[in-house]
């Protein structure tokens, strides 16, 4: 060993400016000047009589004790040592005891020792913790997405494409959080192109009677849907509040919100009876939108010895401010129930809704009168059976839609969701049948590297088809490869056929690689259009970060 070796170890224990050269043979540009400086100044290392270093000699052992006990010394003197520095005097001491036994110094001398930097380090760890935990409110989420694009098929310029998207979620105290959401789009196509977008931004208190969210936010439906539906916007940015107004009267939960532009919707939900099995709301809107006010009044209950059966209903006024001459008022209703008679289920409902009535987040069609039955039932532990049907008029009674379906769902194995299903649809308004099949997640072997899926629809009596077949093969647990065919009879071409690899490069980072002959409507394994738009043949390839 080198006495450059004893520096190297002992530099990262002390290592403080001096201002003189105490060695004549560590030149002022040595790669260890500074650190041979530091460790003379504090006394850890004399060096020899003639003022050198010698650096290049041999260590003895009884070298290397003399400077460790010397490094003791001066941290007893000081009486501070950081963590690191500390575990690395242990494991010296400990090395070399009996050497530094033979100079009088004990382990023991060295537990005393930082025994008495036993606040310094301590104090060390809390400001650590604190710097590490002030981050710690704030998660930062996203994705990184870069797609080559080539059309082959006839040949045309390749486009690349990239989207990054990053989350930010800030929790300020336990009651209140915030968030939003930037994306920016075609960075490496430059400008013009390039675009950034804000969205998803929201502040959200979670107070125990008050709840209050500013941003995106996703109100529930009220009662049926007549005047609120959540599905017509799902998520949209303004304003939701809610409260609990006095629980021991029980006045309810208040909610308000609503879009500042479009419009705004308040419901009051209470229970009524003596143990609250009336639940019973009221929603009033005033719908910028559709240049008017909404109101309604719902009411829901369960009925039978087991509560078995689940009924509700939702009467609703809508009032036309821009209506010029007749009657401004606008209604409808709706009511549906829910029963099981042993193993078979029923829904019914039934609908009447007067053509003026339009609020703009409704899910009812104006101008309808009308309702269906759906009944399900278990054939057997895998098998269930769903019959439904439909009946529509106008309010002038002329039908607009009639039609019976049945569906058939058969569960080979839920766990990897193995299934095969047969769904029928006719039309007795214009005598249109349609029958579709699917077989999802076949496994060809036993360890099931080779998958298979697929459907067949059949239009009559127009005698139209489409259909898709799919194979997936797990070709390494990082690699698979996807390769599937279609068929459109009514298509921009009568076949189709897609490859694609996907390959795992790393935890959160994905590479795929893919051709397509004859653009398919839907994605990978996705039976939901079946249709063919057009007869390009494309090549992609994607690369996907997510963290």
């Amino acid at each position: 060993m080198k006495k450059l070796a004893l520096v190297l170890v002992l530099v990262f224990v002390f290592a403080l400016p001096v201002l003189a050269n105490p060695f004549v043979d560590v030149p002022l540009n040595h790669w260890a000047y500074d650190s041979v400086q530091s460790l003379a100044a504090k006394g850890v290392v004399v060096g020899f009589p003639d003022g050198t270093f010698g650096g290049a000699n041999p260590l003895t052992r009884y070298e290397f004790a003399e400077a460790t006990a010397k490094a003791l010394a001066y941290v007893e003197g000081m009486g501070l040592a950081a963590a690191e520095d500390v575990a690395i005097l242990e494991k010296l001491a400990i090395e070399f005891a009996d050497e530094l036994a033979s100079l009088g110094v004990t382990v023991a001398d060295l537990e005393a020792s930082l025994g008495a930097n036993s606040e310094a380090i301590a104090a060390l760890e809390t400001t650590v913790a604190k710097l590490d935990s002030f981050f710690e409110p704030v998660v930062i989420s996203g994705s990184l997405t870069a797609d080559y694009t080539k059309v082959v098929v006839p040949m045309t310029t390749a486009t690349l494409t990239d989207e990054a998207e990053i989350s930010i979620l800030a929790t300020i105290n336990d009651t209140t959080t915030a968030g939003i959401t930037v994306t920016a789009t075609d960075i490496l196509s430059g400008a013009p192109a390039y675009a950034v977008a804000w969205s998803g931004f929201f502040v959200d208190y979670q107070g125990e009677d008050l709840q209050l969210r500013v941003g995106e936010v996703e109100p529930a439906t009220t009662g049926l849907g007549l005047v609120y539906d959540f599905g017509v916007n799902e998520e949209f940015d303004g304003f939701l509040a809610t409260w609990l107004w006095d629980t021991e009267n029980d006045l309810g939960a208040w909610t308000l919100f609503g879009d500042v532009e479009d419009f705004y919707v308040a419901n009051v939900a209470f229970d009524l009876g003596d143990e609250d099995e009336v639940s019973v709301g009221i929603t009033g809107s005033y719908d910028v939108l559709a240049l008017g006010y909404a109101g309604s009044l719902d009411l829901a209950f369960a009925l039978g010895e087991d509560d078995e059966t689940a009924i509700a209903a939702e009467a609703g006024v809508f009032y036309d401010t821009a209506l010029v001459g007749g009657t401004p008022l606008f209604y409808a209703g709706a009511l549906t129930i829910d029963t099981a008679l042993d193993d078979l289920g029923l829904s019914l409902d039934a609908h009447y809704v007067q053509m003026g009535f339009k609020p703009t987040n409704s899910d009812f069609t104006p101008d309808r009168l009308g309702g269906g039955v759906e009944a399900t039932y278990p054939l057997s532990d895998e098998l269930g059976a769903t019959l439904s049907w439909g009946y529509d008029m106008d309010t002038a009674m002329a039908v607009v839609a009639h039609d019976v379906g049945v569906d058939l769902l058969y569960t080979v194995d839920a766990d990897t969701e193995e299934t095969a299903e047969l769904n029928v649809d006719y039309s007795l308004l214009t005598s249109v049948a349609s029958a579709q099949g699917t077989y999802m997640n076949y496994p060809i072997d036993e360890e099931g590297e080779y998958i298979v899926s697929g459907t067949a629809l059949y239009v009559y009596p127009a005698g139209t088809y489409a259909g898709a077949a799919t194979l997936e093969y797990a070709i390494d647990d990082d690699m698979a490869l996807t390769v599937e065919g279609r068929v459109d009879s009514d298509g921009a071409a009568i076949w189709s056929a897609e490859v694609q690899l996907a390959y795992t490069l790393d935890t959160n980072t994905a590479l795929t690689v893919g051709y397509e002959q004859n653009t398919w409507s839907d994605d990978l394994k996705d039976y939901d259009d079946l249709t063919i738009n057009d007869t390009l043949g494309t090549l992609s390839a994607g690369l996907e970060v997510t963290f």
